[in-house]
């Protein structure tokens, strides 16, 4: 639990913030969302976000769009 715990805090220290930002307003943009996210954690073109509601989705990045990780299964 403690390694798991330290890794997403250093993603979190080495991502930009501005990037961050920026990912975050393109999936809402491109997934026509209605609520805000902030991206938690990116590994390559998948990225972890937490909603405001307190809820975490995993996106993944292909073909320059962002898909659902259930809908690449």
């Amino acid at each position: 639990m403690r390694d798991k715990i330290f890794f997403e805090i250093k993603i979190l220290i080495n991502m930009d913030p501005e990037e961050k930002h920026m990912i975050a307003k393109e999936i809402v943009r491109e997934r026509r969302l209605p609520y805000s996210i902030e991206v938690v954690e990116e590994n390559n073109n998948k990225y972890r976000v937490i909603n405001n509601f307190g809820s975490e989705t995993t996106y993944i990045k292909k073909d320059g769009h962002y898909f659902l990780e259930d809908e690449l299964e």
